[in-house]
């Protein structure tokens, strides 16, 4: 990997401009990442450690009607002047498009939600992460401790300028059966001390039982199982490119009912609730946008390219130069406690973690998971632990069945850029599981 010089925002915007001044292309746009991530753990997940930072910079050039696109990894002077040369070789010879489309107030000022950079995290190390995790725990309890600090900058010749840097925390907990996790801008919002202490609410008996129910129960998924599912929707069914490719169950639904009326997916880079961020790779300022609203399809996330297709106007979620997808995703939460919730189900499973999860047929959104910290929902509360069970289903009629959506939403991500927040949910008549 090349050496990192690591510049702050005013000398990464100065280096932009004097590309731009430049550049021979008719249109140039540059985006500029520079980013550091790291990760401790004890215990058994101790393997799961690291450090490495990174720089990405993309290029796009428009010239005679043609887009040309160059990435690299080095951004000196002479290296973004390079970039600029290979974009505009690929513009040659590329087929002529029409311009690329903006965003709606693409170029209105961006507002910056609260407080997105943290010191705590930016000064984070190993070393320091494996000391928190130590005056933290017992010898019980395994931490998976992360950390994420950026700079973006982007800036093109039609006199775009955005600039911003930003930080994550974020947090897994094992302690037993009991499983936990967050992620914050923050190292206080993170909240170790009671992430700790939901992880030890989770926690069941030792010996779990070998015996499966008989038949269809109501399944309980906790905010952390709830995002896990939400990212597969939003990876499979909500990009610009699932669009694009025809890949979407849902390419063919729009304004029309695809889920059950409970379920809102709203992306909100602005909340300062989850994990925002101002713009996007585009430099479009972030806005809420109803994905989902009461089980209506509304937008996927749209790029230019989708735009024209469905003539409508893209939205802000570019996350690289060819693909839109949804990056500060919010179930909307419900009114139910999430105790009465719990209670509703009883005779039912809880489970606190899908890991792994994925996708074995895309369109319909069939999945496999492991679903672990299962738990039987005995007298309205946690009773007796299974073993991890391997559960096969489909979203869409998950999502389209008798549901409800509880009250206290968490949020989960290890992205620098986005996560996910989402409060725990209650699901009717589930099967599929096996040992």
């Amino acid at each position: 990997m090349p050496t990192l010089t690591r510049p702050g925002l005013d000398e990464m915007m100065a280096r932009l401009e004097g590309t731009l001044a430049a550049s021979p292309a008719d249109a140039t746009e540059i985006v500029w990442i520079d980013a550091r991530r790291g990760q401790e753990s004890n215990g058994k997940r101790r393997r799961d450690s690291y450090e490495h930072a990174e720089t990405t910079v993309f290029v796009r050039v428009r010239e005679s009607g043609r887009y040309g696109f160059h990435r690299t990894e080095v951004a000196e002077p002479a290296d973004l002047a390079r970039a600029v040369r290979e974009a505009l070789a690929q513009a040659r010879l590329s087929d002529p498009v029409p311009a690329a489309l903006r965003p709606e107030g693409a170029t209105a000022p961006v507002h910056i939600p609260g407080e997105i950079h943290d010191p705590e995290i930016a000064r984070m190390t190993p070393a320091r992460a494996r000391d928190l995790i130590q005056r933290l725990t017992t010898e019980d309890e395994t931490v998976r401790l992360g950390w994420a600090e950026g700079r973006v900058a982007v800036a093109d010749n039609r006199g775009l300028r955005r600039a911003a840097e930003a930080t994550t925390a974020w947090a897994g907990i094992l302690n037993g059966t009991g499983r936990a996790a967050a992620a914050s801008r923050s190292l206080s919002g993170l909240g170790l001390s009671s992430l700790l202490a939901r992880a030890k609410e989770r926690e069941g008996p030792e010996t779990a039982e070998a015996t499966l129910p008989d038949g269809p129960v109501p399944v309980v998924l906790s905010q952390e199982s709830a995002a896990a599912l939400l990212d597969l929707l939003n990876r499979r069914a909500l990009t610009s490119t699932s669009f694009l490719h025809g890949t979407s169950c849902l390419r063919d639904s729009l304004g029309a009912p695809v889920f059950h009326p409970a379920v809102t997916l709203r992306d909100d880079g602005t909340d300062p609730r989850g994990l925002p961020f101002p713009f996007d790779l585009l430099g479009s300022a972030r806005r809420p946008i109803d994905l989902i609203a009461g089980g209506v399809l509304q937008t996927p996330a749209v790029d230019d390219r989708l735009a024209r297709q469905l003539d409508r106007p893209p939205t802000p979620h570019l996350v690289a130069p060819d693909e839109a997808a949804a990056s500060h995703l919010f179930l909307v939460p419900g009114a139910t406690a999430d105790e009465q919730l719990l209670g509703d189900r009883d005779g039912g499973l809880w489970i606190a973690a899908l890991d792994p999860l994925e996708s074995f047929n895309p369109y319909d959104l069939r999945f496999r998971a492991i679903a672990r910290g299962v738990r039987r929902i005995e007298g309205g509360r946690l009773g007796a632990a299974l073993p991890d069970l391997v559960w096969e289903d489909d979203l869409r009629t998950l999502l389209s069945g008798a549901l409800e959506v509880g009250a206290e939403p968490v949020t989960l991500g290890e992205n620098l850029f986005g996560g996910i927040t989402a409060p725990i949910l209650a699901l009717e008549r589930v099967s599929g599981f096996r040992l």
